[in-house]
Order: C-alpha cells, then sequence, then structure tokens
C-alpha cells in the first residue's frame, strides 16, 4: 500500500513547528513498528495570542487563546491533530475535543537567561533594581518573593525576540523545555528549582488533540476503520506516565477555574518505587496568588499510585491539591 497522510496543525512559530515535527517523527517511526507506511503534512497557523502580541496574557478574555485557530482546523476536517504545548491548553477541553496523547515530558523549570549566558550574572547576585523580563504573573510573583528588589518587564514574543531583550533588561526567564528543543541550552544563565519558581502546569509536555469522536480517515491499518487506526497509532505515541501526571496538573487548574494567564501553576512527579513490595508515589505541588489577601497559597500532597490507578485517580489528585488551596482562601 502507499503512503498514508497525516495532516498536523501547528502555529507558526519556529518553536512550535520544531516541537509539532518531534511529535510528527515520533508518530511516523511508531506507525513504521505497527506496520504503517505514514508520512506527514505541517497545516501550520497564527492563533490569537501570536498576532496580539501588544496585550499580555492576562488580558485575554477565556482561555486557548493559543490554540483555537488549531481546533477549528479540526473541526473543519483541514487537520487530522493538533499539537500544542500543554500549557497553552485551557484546563477543561471543549467536549468536541480530547486530549489524546502527550510524549514524555522535557525538563519543566524555568531559566534565567543573563548577559553572557552560561557566564553571566545569576539571578540571586544580580544589584537591586536590576530589570528582568518575563510575560507571565505566575512567574512575577514567585520571583518577588525570592527578589522583591528587583523590577519585573512584561515581555512576550517568541524566543528569539525574548532573547534580544537582553540587550535593554539584565535578564529573562523563560520556560527550559523550549530553550533546549531549540538547541539554546548554552544560552541559560540558570535554572530555577521547582521549589523556588514552580513551572506553569503542563510546562514541557506536547499534546496532541483529536476531534472526541470522528477521528481522521488518514493512516488506517489493514483490516482496522479510521478511528481505530488512529487510535491505536496515538496510543502507541502516549508516554503513560506523563499524561497521568499531566491529568494531575490540569484537573487542579480546572478545579479552581483557572488557566495559563492566571498566577496558578501546580507540578506533579512521580518517584519510582525502590522495590517490589513498595508502590510508585505521585508528589504534587501546588500555588494560588490571592489577590484580595496579596498572598501566595500554597499546597502539597504525596499519595501511593495504586496498581489500578486510571485516568479518574490522576484526575482526582489534582482535585484534592485544589482543595487545600481553596481551604485557605477562607
Amino acid at each position: 500500500m502507499g503512503k498514508e497522510l497525516l495532516r498536523i496543525a501547528t502555529r507558526k512559530s519556529e518553536l512550535a513547528m520544531t516541537q509539532t515535527r518531534l511529535v510528527a517523527d515520533r508518530l511516523v517511526a511508531c506507525a513504521k513498528a505497527l506496520g504503517e507506511d505514514v508520512t506527514y503534512e505541517l497545516v501550520s497557523m497564527t492563533t490569537e495570542g501570536d498576532r496580539r502580541l501588544d496585550k499580555s496574557l492576562a488580558s485575554f478574555d477565556g482561555k486557548g487563546v493559543f490554540i483555537k485557530e488549531l481546533e477549528v482546523a479540526l473541526l473543519e476536517g483541514r487537520a487530522d491533530i493538533a499539537v500544542h504545548s500543554l500549557k497553552d491548553m485551557p484546563a477543561q477541553v471543549l467536549p468536541e475535543f480530547k486530549l489524546a496523547a502527550v510524549l514524555e515530558r522535557e525538563d519543566p523549570r524555568d531559566a534565567f537567561i543573563s548577559k553572557g549566558g552560561a557566564k553571566g550574572i545569576k539571578f540571586m547576585d544580580l544589584p537591586a533594581g536590576a530589570r528582568v523580563g518575563t510575560g507571565s504573573i505566575r512567574r512575577v510573583v514567585q520571583l518577588k518573593a525570592l527578589r522583591p528588589d528587583l523590577e519585573y518587564v512584561p515581555i512576550r514574543g517568541n524566543i528569539q525576540t525574548r532573547l534580544a531583550k537582553l540587550a535593554e533588561l539584565d535578564g529573562v526567564v523563560l520556560a527550559a523545555a523550549g530553550l533546549k528543543r531549540m538547541g539554546l541550552a548554552e544560552r541559560v544563565t540558570e535554572y530555577f528549582s521547582v521549589e523556588q519558581v514552580l513551572p506553569a502546569s503542563g510546562q514541557g509536555i506536547l499534546a496532541i488533540e483529536t476531534l472526541s469522536e470522528t477521528l481522521s480517515d488518514n493512516c488506517h491499518c489493514e483490516g482496522d476503520s479510521p478511528k481505530q487506526s488512529l487510535s491505536k497509532l496515538l496510543a502507541s505515541v502516549n508516554h503513560a506516565e506523563t499524561f497521568g501526571i499531566a491529568l494531575a496538573e490540569m484537573s487542579f487548574l480546572k478545579a479552581l477555574n483557572a488557566g495559563c494567564q492566571f498566577p496558578v501553576a501546580s507540578h506533579a512527579d512521580i518517584v519510582p518505587a525502590g522495590d517490589a513490595s513498595h508502590s510508585a508515589v505521585l508528589k504534587m505541588r501546588g500555588i494560588y496568588w490571592h489577590e484580595s489577601t496579596r498572598r501566595l497559597l500554597q499546597a502539597c500532597i504525596q499519595m501511593e499510585i495504586p496498581s489500578t490507578a486510571g485516568d479518574d485517580w490522576f484526575n482526582a489528585q489534582g482535585e484534592a491539591l485544589a482543595a487545600q488551596v481553596k481551604v485557605q482562601m477562607g
């Protein structure tokens, strides 16, 4: 049989295209292992979040400003799947769509870049009044807790645009995952630990979104329906441990009715079992900036993962963490 074409919706930015090709190449490799001959086509587009660089993320009404156009492409049949950074997705996916698979998580931490890169001045060594650029309120509220004497300057744009701001700033803060995927890790001065700056929920995770019911007619294995064949392919590329983490982190946001533009974050990690007599453990931390009291609320949970744990179990952990935060709200 000839090659089957898989159409993949993606944002046009260089980072998005690079990340989508990572997903696409993994899909092609997994298809080959399944006996399929698959090729792909990138359906690139500019989203509202990309066009309106004059607005801060917090000023957008609603959620999903980086994914709406890609979802329209799915609905209109112009794409079979869409690839997103999970942290750009709304906490609650619309019923027409489905989070179908995720790749193994890249480094979830935030990175600090100052002039001089790896040899530059570290964040805690900056002089008082130094100017640090970031477009994230989540980062700002946590950085202020570490260095309230610095000036935090809002910046937006692609990685290259934000790195170029070093000409006028003393440092910028970006996601480590994007820098590493773009081959820019040598520019990093230092990485913030998750205890210093909790990453955005879903940070470092690449997500594949599909229509919830009617899947693509492409990439079908002989004897399978189109829906079954694409489902099989996406299941083969899905990283189960990261998928559970993704569900927990996004359910935390959903329980607090928050998204990527809010100063709210959660980070989950799975600690493997030391031996056969113990279970792996899910460790999860969350923060919420309570504007009315000007307090950064924090909570954490640690739970053994039962052998029967499924999607509902991971969702429940995110909800339990959010419940701790809600208690602190009063």
